[in-house]
């Protein structure tokens, strides 16, 4: 058929397709894997598919570890084996020993899966005892696992005794004799031995089968036992380790086993969960875990799509039950999965900080769970999407498109189970990643090399996150206030504009990250609906800085939601109106010096001209700077800053007798009084009605003496 050229990664034949042709491995390497029971390395000289008779389906699937070449040929009998093998006379003893290589691996992994049959039903029989006394321990009845009482150990399979075994483990021994002095001296002994193997890979496959499916049977049949016996030595480890603090031994208590314990709990299918364990040893094993190499990405990529699916799953099972094992709190704050990944310091200190957790009273700041809680019971609705979608918008476009009919889109809807699936698919999978700060290295389970600097001085707490924003707020009390309008037709009021004060909700992303992220500025289409603001539990950079900067953002895309199209219409006077204005025309502003102007120039040139971030950039140096009277910004920046963020009282108080802030005070001071006159005339009149001042005008007063 030809030569092929195939890539790392590349798969050459799926698992279960048919047999129709064999390739000999001029150059590279192939990973021969049966599902995740186990896998084979062939190296060059390798045919591969040989062990396979024509016509049936390949037992694995074979993927390139390693880019290489490959001669392809048809495949329909044994008789084309023996002539592939005939042709190539020069290689023909190293096909002979690749392929008396490949069987031993076919030994090794039936022994290896004997020793895993073996050793899980060991394990199971501990632990049924273990469980036993674990209960008693928390005096709690133990429930009968019949299944787990009738195991018996798995019969070693026969053909690892045979002759057969010892005959291919010696020619695997004498290699180096064989391919000297036995397979060169002629080509029929390279084609015996290629032909024995195959016939020996298929006395070998029924009994690899029968172990993986003994082993698949076992722990599907004692899948409820697992999970009730980690989650009752959850609670007695809980308890003992509450009893060490009580009483004060000194070091907190260690975690162990945390990743059974929490895949236990979540319920998740064998298959996810095997893979998840699996994948999370080998990223374990990795010294440098941000390489980018295409083996690292696929890793990454496998763990981040699998935790989600157990966060998932158990999140639902955590809704089920008033007692959260500390390892899957851990889990659910902060993507705490394994102490070996995280380290023995930082576990223990995760585990602190779990213990010692205090939620935002006010409900404003949360945590990721704590945000599906919320989505789950209704009480807000999932965030939008990459696509500026939101929930409906995302299942009316499914039903335009006829991916799902009236009546599923319908109960869609509704669909608490499917909203929360939705946002941990979508805001919380790409806003996890975002945080961190490297979306090419990002991995969402916590682990120890991402720590760069103490947990302690990082620990973003809701009380933290609170504070940062309030000194955000007490400089710039008008940040979070937006226009609404209503209309008193019973006194002739047609139209009366009031401003109320949504705050935004802070979700705290469970990862070590160094960035917030405003993931939108309203919910839905109404204007009067909180933001969504993220950012890491842990995080590496100056929290207040960071929320400064999500304020920032806020502001710029709020006046934009509000203007809508017109936001860079300076006929329509608004913050972005005026901004964009004074950077596109600085050139022409005889306010400005001609060193004000190179610096406004090198100014845009650094935000690489874009508007908002020079607007953002200005509006940090406003609230940390001038308000408290360090003067680094020009004055046309100044102007329209305070003009539409405008300084509380007690910073105005300040500032009243600086120079650069007197007459902006005085002009803004002025306005203030005439909206307050108007506001008094329709207070006056309501009252004359004999009527009840409504408190959206009692507020909007309030709202202009702040």
């Amino acid at each position: 058929m030809g030569k092929i050229d195939v890539a790392q990664g590349e798969v050459l034949h799926r698992q279960g397709d048919s047999v129709e042709s064999v390739e000999l491995l001029l150059k590279g390497s192939f990973s021969l894997q049966a599902g995740e029971d186990y896998a084979l390395q062939a190296d060059s000289g390798a045919i591969l598919g040989a062990f396979t008779p024509a016509g049936e389906t390949y037992r694995y699937t074979y993927t390139a570890s390693e880019a290489g070449t490959l001669f392809a040929y048809d495949y329909n009998s044994e008789e084309d084996l023996i002539s592939a093998i005939k042709e190539t006379p020069a290689i023909a003893p190293v096909m002979a020993s690749a392929t008396v290589a490949l069987v031993n691996g076919l030994i090794d992994a039936l022994d290896s899966l004997y020793e895993k049959g073996r050793g899980l039903v060991l394990d199971l029989k501990s632990n049924y005892t273990d469980y036993r006394n674990v209960c008693a321990a928390l005096m709690t009845p133990p429930q009968t696992y019949a299944t787990v009482e009738a195991l018996e150990l798995p019969e070693r399979p026969e053909l690892l005794s045979s002759w057969q075994v010892d005959f291919w483990q010696a020619s695997y021994e004498q290699d180096e004799k064989l391919r000297q002095g036995y397979y060169p001296t002629d080509i029929n002994f390279c084609v015996g031995t290629i032909l024995q193997a195959a016939q020996m890979a298929q006395l070998l496959q029924p009994a690899l089968d029968a172990m993986t499916d003994f082993i698949h049977t076992t722990q599907a049949q004692t899948d409820d036992f697992v999970r009730e016996y980690h989650t009752q030595k959850a609670k007695l480890d809980e308890a003992k380790r509450q009893e060490a603090l009580g009483t004060g031994e000194g070091e907190l208590p260690s975690i162990q086993n945390a990743m059974s314990t929490i895949l236990a709990f979540s319920g998740i299918s064998r298959d996810i969960a095997e893979k998840f364990r699996n994948d999370i040893l080998s990223f374990a094993q990795i010294a440098n875990k941000t390489e980018k190499s295409d083996t690292m990405r696929r890793l990454r990529r496998d763990i981040a799509d699998n935790f989600y699916k157990i966060y998932e799953a158990a999140f639902f099972r955590s809704l089920e039950t008033a007692e959260l094992p500390a390892e899957v709190k851990m889990f659910f704050l902060f993507g705490f999965v394994d102490e070996h990944l995280a380290g023995t310091e930082n576990t223990a200190a995760l585990y602190k900080y779990a213990l010692l957790w205090e939620d935002d009273p006010e409900g404003r700041v949360l945590t990721t769970y704590g945000w599906l809680r919320k989505i789950y019971a209704g009480e807000v609705p999932p965030s939008k999407n990459e696509f500026d979608q939101d929930w409906s918008e995302c299942v009316k476009e499914r039903q335009r498109t006829h991916e799902i009919t009236d009546q599923e889109a319908e109960a869609l809807l509704a669909d608490r189970k499917a909203m929360v699936h939705f946002e941990l698919t979508n805001m919380i999978a790409s806003a996890n990643k975002m945080t961190y700060g490297s979306v090419f290295s990002f991995v969402p389970a916590f682990f120890a090399e991402s720590v760069v600097r103490p947990l302690e001085n990082c620990f973003a707490s809701p009380a933290d996150v609170r504070a940062a924003l309030d000194k955000v707020r007490s400089i710039d009390y008008s940040c979070f206030y937006r226009p609404a309008l209503t209309s008193y037709q019973q006194w002739k009021i047609n139209s009366f504009e009031y401003h109320v004060e949504v705050l935004p909700y802070i979700i705290l992303m469970p990862n070590f990250g160094s960035r917030g992220v405003m993931w939108q500025d309203i919910e839905g289409r109404r204007r009067t609906t909180p933001a969504h603001f993220v950012l890491s539990v842990f995080h590496s950079a100056e929290l207040e800085d960071t929320v400064l900067h999500l304020c920032a953002q806020f502001r710029w895309e709020m006046c934009k939601r509000i203007q809508g199209v017109h936001y860079a219409d300076i006929r329509d006077p608004s913050l972005t109106s005026e901004y964009i204005n004074y950077l596109q025309f600085y050139k022409k502003n005889h306010e400005l010096s001609a060193a004000l102007k190179e610096k406004v120039k090198e100014t845009l040139k650094r935000y690489r001209n874009s508007y908002r971030d020079v607007f953002i950039a200005e509006y940090e140096i406003f609230v940390r700077n001038e308000s408290t009277g360090m003067s680094r910004l020009n004055k046309i920046s100044r102007e329209l800053l305070f003009k539409y963020c405008t300084f509380s009282q007690a910073y105005r108080d300040v500032l009243a007798s600086n120079p650069q802030y007197m007459q902006l005070i005085s002009h803004w001071t002025a306005n203030q009084k005439a909206k307050l006159k108007t506001l008094g005339f329709m207070e006056h009149k309501i009252k004359g009605f004999k009527a009840e001042v409504p408190p959206e005008v009692t507020n909007e007063i309030a709202f202009t003496q702040m």
